[in-house]
């Protein structure tokens, strides 16, 4: 068989694989595009559209209030069995300040809430449910959304299907550009619009162009949406080219007979003298006798703004430190784990990276589109003429 009777058979061949990818994974790929784009302002979001109790209206003076009476408001409004998991501080200066708990229902489940207190009064502004069990409708908008996303609402132990809806648009796209590069070899052909072709030319065009154009971009999100699904694969992976440290252990507290707890303020005071820079961004709370307190200080060149690997664990009754991660420590692996959800959310980009994720989030869409009219075309072209 001649050589460019054989490329012709698989350039056909891959044109159908791309086609029957793209007809069905690509639906599900524009409903996960457009979410995802929304949630790069997912907390804009949130708080606009539960302005009534996450934000607030700062004093002349402003003067916060200590965290341990912005904690102890919380306590007072919650239940007598909540078990606190995290205070988290106000990432701006109209934000309320945040405190989970967790509350043992009575269908064996398990209700999560968020208390929220304004900084500068230690007033309570509000209470929501989190979660309750697996039921994800139970959640706030931008949580559901996220489940969403990530797992298109079948469950956290059902994420893998998405991430095989990833791997095969990853293959899609690979197709796309074997399938891109021009017969003749002019490159630059792939790179433009004939306007003033016919339609069909025209829509092919821009398929082609926002494809190529786009490539890298949907390479890197759907890498690193596939690599945080499979995360223990991705961590094993990893782990041959580099080492890659188990989570850290913050240790245990040794309970003191009539001692009470150090406090959040003294936690965090602890945390301060091994990482003087960078903003409070959370307190993992102690929820047993030998738990420890988790404080964070994010520093500015952290690639994520939605969590910090800069943790110290203090001793929940003597205040020592027990545990540090400090991610300037970490090995090109771990390195590389870190930056996986900020790449894939934007956060990497600062403030530039959420309407450039947006936008992105679009792509997809354009992508169906374009790819769903030129099928179209192609299947009218091959139809028989009725008489």
């Amino acid at each position: 068989m001649p050589l460019e009777r054989r490329r012709g058979r698989l350039r056909r061949s891959f044109l159908r694989l791309h086609q029957i990818i793209g007809l069905f994974a690509g639906a599900l790929f524009v409903l996960i595009g457009l979410s995802g784009g929304v949630l790069a302002f997912r907390e804009d979001i949130d708080e606009w559209l539960n302005d009534s109790i996450m934000r607030v209206e700062p004093p002349a003076q402003a003067s916060p209030k200590s965290l341990n009476e912005i904690l102890a408001a919380a306590v007072a409004a919650a239940p007598p069995d909540a078990k606190l998991e995290r205070l988290t501080a106000p990432r701006h200066a109209r934000a309320a300040a945040a405190v989970t708990y967790m509350v043992d229902a009575e269908d064996l489940e398990s209700d999560f809430y968020e208390t929220f207190v304004d900084p500068y009064t230690a007033q309570v502004k509000g209470r929501r449910l989190l979660l309750h069990g697996d039921k994800t409708f139970s959640q706030p908008f931008i949580q559901i959304l996220l489940a969403f996303h990530s797992t298109l609402l079948l469950g956290a132990n059902n994420a893998y299907l998405v991430g095989s809806v990833g791997v095969l648009l990853l293959l899609s796209v690979l197709v796309g550009l074997y399938l891109w590069w021009p017969r003749n070899g002019d490159w630059r052909l792939g790179l433009k619009v004939k306007w003033g072709a016919s339609r069909e030319r025209i829509v092919y065009d821009l398929h082609r162009c926002f494809g190529i154009y786009g490539a890298a971009i949907l390479l890197v999100m759907l890498l690193t949406g596939v690599a945080m699904i499979f995360k223990p694969a991705t961590r094993g992976v990893t782990a041959l080219f580099s080492p890659v440290r188990a989570d850290p252990d913050f240790g245990r507290s040794k309970p003191i007979t009539n001692g009470a707890p150090i406090g959040v303020d003294a936690a965090v005071a602890a945390a301060d003298r091994i990482f003087p820079d960078g903003r409070l961004h959370w307190v993992l709370l102690p929820s047993t006798p030998t738990g420890v307190y988790v404080v964070g200080k994010q520093s500015r060149n952290e690639p994520s703004r939605s969590k910090t690997f800069r943790n110290v664990g203090v001793d929940q009754y003597g205040g020592e430190v027990l545990g540090v991660q400090d991610r300037s420590g970490f090995t090109a692996g771990e390195r590389f784990l870190e930056w996986l959800f900020p790449l894939h959310s934007g956060e990497a980009f600062g403030e530039i990276g959420r309407p450039l994720t947006l936008l992105i989030g679009l792509l997809p869409l354009v992508l169906y589109v374009t790819g769903f009219l030129r099928w179209r075309q192609r299947r009218r072209g091959r139809a028989p003429p009725s008489f």
